[in-house]
Parts: C-alpha cells; structure tokens; sequence
C-alpha cells in the first residue's frame, strides 16, 4: 500500500519502516475500529486514524501517552496556525521568577550538556503555561529531540562522555548530537504538519499497563499488539528504563526522584508481564480471553521468547484460529542476527 511520508523516530522498535505491511494487513480485515494496546511511539496509532478506523491507544509511560493523545486528536489547521519559532523559543529560554533547577542539579554530567539542562529545566516550567494540543505537540516535540541527542537515542547509560570525546567515530552522529533542540523540535512538528489531513476521531484512551484491562472496552473489533521485545536469549527491552527521562517532560517533579544506585538515575523504572516468559505467556492468555469478540494482531519477532509458536498455542488454547505471516525482510538497528524477521501473528475467532 502507497503511504504518504510519516513523521520520522528513534524510538527503539518503531514500526515505522513496515507501515505499509500493517496497513495492508488493517484493510484487509475490513474493521471499523482498533485498539493499539501497546502504542509505542504512536506512529501505528496515527496510522490507524490515518487510514479513517476508530482508534483507541494505550500504553504504560506518560511520554507515549501523551504522543498518541496527540496523534489521535491534532489537526492541520491547529498545527498551521502555530509560531514555531516563539512558542520554542519562550519554552526554552525564558527563567521564570520561580525558576527551579532540578534538572540541572540532578543530571549535571548525565545525559546533556549544562546548557540544554538548563533548557530542558525552563522547558518542564514553561509548559505548564499551555494547555491542550499546544501543550502535548511541544512536549513530543522536544521529548524527540532530546532522543536524537542522545548516543544510541535512549537514557540506558549516563554516557555523555561519548558526546563530549574528540575522537575519529566509527558509529553515531555528531552533528545530530549538537544540533539545538530547537531546531530538532521544529523539524519534527513540521513532519507532523506534513502529514496529508487526517479525520479527527475519538479520543486516546489509557489505562497504566494491561493489569488494567478493564479500563478498556471490548468491543472493538481488532486489538492490535506490539509487546516489548524479549530475544531468543530471553534478554527483555525494559522500555521505561530507555526512556525514563522523557517521564519528566510530563512530570516535572520526576526528575527530583532519580534512583542514584545507578549512574543513569533512572527517574521511574516499571516492570512489566513481557519481561519475562513465564508470565508474558500468561499475559497473553489473558488478553486473548478479555477482548473475546475482537481480532487479535500481533506484531512480533521470529527469534523472540516466548516462541511465535508458544503464543500460537497459547492463542489456539483460547479457541482461536491463527495465522502467522512474515512482514518481509526487517532487520532492527544494531542487530547482528540477520536471520530474525518481523512478523504477524494473527489470531481470530
């Protein structure tokens, strides 16, 4: 399926790359209406409004819920009739009488340099000035420049270091690395602008984790799912450990609360059912039994843990019937095993 140009991430297991293969996937199902239970960087979410379905999106972290809320509720029209420039330039620049300066007292070495802590420090004060789609545009928009910004894009490691040696780099992006946030913010909300129009439709819905389920309807005809990545070593992705940091742009007061056993003083750290086998089986036996009348699609890896043939059986004990397609060729960044592939799991009724 032909797509316009989606808003550019890295954030770590976007499936932006395979847009196409979902939306072919979505429209052949022929549904009205979704839940991205696990929304990510928001980009399948926008997809799915994108391609006119009633879409409601989830997920555990403040970041993801408030780029989704934004995803499922912006417009051109809104986006166009904003100044970039100073709107930017008041939230990161300007000291308020009551200034505080958490970020730079708390992450002084950490993950940026004394200066953008200093902006990311006016930002979180500034914000809470605005309201609405202005309010959570900007908050996405700076939380994407501060991943660009970020060796490896993620705040697993207090490694400002690698920023700061002058050295000849095989990997990496220096010019990426100093590049303002500013300038880095206004690129990504004019990719967002860029964005043929899109319907408004119903608005985000979150609940904390899937321990939640019950917070969400049931009556949506497809649940899709894109669970945190367990490799076939049954090493998990802790997502809120790669993106702790971005929790403070939604809550200020987070950044005070920085866990200094370790160097990186991750300010939250969430576990979840998918971080290990045993209870990611059991996870998905009990989202299979909740959304009783929906389509379930998973977006999943062939080397993963659990087995896609594990989740089939988990699935097919559930009185389902599933199906599992290859997404074509996708290799993830900084993977060495060229023989995993993206894939569907598809199980229904």
């Amino acid at each position: 399926m032909l797509l316009p140009r989606f808003p550019a991430t890295r954030f770590q297991g976007s499936k932006r790359k395979i847009l196409p293969e979902i939306a072919a996937l979505i429209e052949a199902e022929k549904c009205e209406s979704i839940i991205d239970l696990y929304s990510g960087s928001g980009i399948v979410a926008l997809l799915f409004r994108y391609l006119g379905k009633r879409v409601l999106a989830n997920d555990y972290l403040k970041y993801n819920q408030n780029t989704a809320s934004l995803f499922l509720n912006y417009s051109q029209e809104e986006l166009g009739a904003l100044d970039l420039d100073a709107d930017l330039d008041f939230l990161l620049n300007h000291r308020a009488d009551d200034f505080e300066s958490i970020v730079s007292d708390e992450f002084q070495g950490v993950y940026f340099k004394p200066h953008e802590n200093s902006e990311i420090d006016n930002f979180c004060q500034n914000i809470q000035r605005y309201c609405g789609l202005k309010q959570s545009l900007y908050i996405y928009a700076v939380g994407q420049a501060l991943i660009k910004k970020r060796p490896y894009n993620l705040f697993h490691r207090a490694n400002l270091d690698m920023r700061l040696k002058d050295v000849v780099r095989s990997f990496g992006n220096a010019k990426t690395w100093e590049t303002s946030i500013k300038e880095h913010a206004v690129k990504c909300i004019k990719e967002l602008a860029a964005l043929p129009a899109v319907d408004a439709r119903q608005p985000i819905t979150t609940c904390v984790d899937t321990a939640c389920l019950q917070a969400l309807p049931q009556d949506y005809d497809v649940v899709y799912m894109d669970p945190p990545y367990m490799n076939g070593k049954s090493v998990s992705v802790n997502y809120s450990n790669f993106y702790h940091f971005l929790e403070g742009l939604c809550d200020y007061s987070l950044f005070s609360k920085g866990d200094t056993r370790y160097p990186h003083k991750p300010i939250v750290n969430i576990e979840s059912a998918w971080h290990k086998k045993e209870s990611a089986l059991k996870q998905l036996k009990y989202i299979c039994e909740y959304f009783h009348s929906s389509t379930i699609i998973m977006s999943y890896r062939s080397d993963g843990t659990p087995s896609p043939l594990e989740i089939q059986a988990v699935m097919q004990g559930c009185g389902r019937q599933v199906e599992i397609h290859t997404a074509g060729e996708y290799k993830y960044a900084l993977s060495k095993n060229a023989d995993n592939e993206e894939i569907f799991i598809i199980a229904r009724l």
